[in-house]
């Protein structure tokens, strides 16, 4: 297959993750795809982070360090702005991309027109004490699929997108007034205008169970209930057009919006969203849902009080 040879971008943001960022790093050092730039954004790490990023003696590895811990967003910025590629991808520092990945989304994107705004690959989850395989996120949505991705969030995975740096552009990149950075909401807002392709093979591996929280767990939030609230919300209102054409598509946003009032003891907020959902569909998992959250939060009250 012959392509251009592409400058490649990969930003990764950290913070006290000295003694997972070597495994990121390797991964990228190890790509068969070899014209990259790898920013690493560090967010006013106190372990020894720097130096073990700066052991790696690449020039393509560019180290940012900030004076203080920033936002996720604000971090992705930074790295976005300094960054020259054609092509914008991400790793967390706790990941890992399989040796082809660069190399077979670059491939893939190349051969498909301006209306492709990225693709995407599968991962799989690992078990991080016993390197276990414990789930595997494998969608297969391609072409225009605006419909589809407001539902659930079916095409994410930040390390898996690899966009055109013209479409990340156009997106405005993350959004950071949402309440949750989330892979699902920039995906979703791409597949509004743009179409998407895959590769159908895993080529990055996710770790959980570590000692670090992740992003993408409720605990790195303290107020994870409010800030889930604003993403539904938000999403419910983006793409308003599209629920309202297809009110069941709803029904994920709002089991979330119900769940997180209930659970914050805010029930009459919470039971309009609840009656919406029951009208929209019945299921045992939906008519549970009140006495779920009446009895967690008993629960969660005694151990506070404890």
């Amino acid at each position: 297959m012959t392509y251009q040879n592409p400058l490649v971008t990969i930003i990764t943001i950290t913070r006290n993750r000295a003694d997972l960022i070597s495994r990121a790093i390797s991964s990228i050092l190890s790509q068969s795809y070899q014209n990259f730039e790898y920013i690493i954004v560090n967010g006013a790490s106190n372990d020894n982070t720097i130096e073990v990023v700066e052991s790696f003696k690449d020039n393509r590895v560019k180290l940012v360090n900030l004076d203080s811990n920033l936002s996720t967003f604000q971090s992705f910025n930074i790295g976005y702005k300094i960054s020259k590629g054609d092509y914008v991808t991400f790793l967390d520092d706790d990941d890992e991309y399989l040796p082809e990945k660069i190399r077979k989304q670059v491939e893939l994107i190349e051969t498909l027109s301006e209306e492709y705004g990225f693709v995407y690959c599968w991962m799989d989850y690992f078990d991080s004490k016993t390197q276990s395989k414990i789930r595997e996120h494998h969608p297969k949505l391609r072409g225009y699929v605006a419909n589809l991705v407001v539902e659930k969030p079916v095409v994410s995975g930040t390390p898996t997108f690899f966009f055109r740096r013209s479409c990340f552009e156009k997106l405005g990149g993350w959004k950071d007034n949402i309440g949750i950075i989330s892979d699902w909401e920039l995906a979703a807002r791409c597949c509004q205008t743009w179409k998407v392709d895959y590769v159908p093979e895993s080529l990055v591996n996710v770790y959980v169970n570590h000692n670090s929280v992740r992003m993408s767990n409720s605990k790195y939030y303290t107020d994870f209930k409010e800030r889930r609230i604003k993403f539904h919300l938000y999403f419910l209102e983006e793409f308003k057009n599209i629920f309202d054409k297809y009110p069941k598509k709803k029904n994920y946003h709002l089991h979330a919006l119900a769940s997180s009032y209930f659970l914050l003891g805010k029930w009459k907020e919470g039971w309009g969203f609840y009656k919406n959902l029951l009208n929209n569909t019945i299921t045992v998992k939906y008519l549970l849902l009140p006495p779920y959250c009446f009895i967690k939060r008993i629960l969660q009250n005694e151990t506070t009080n404890r």
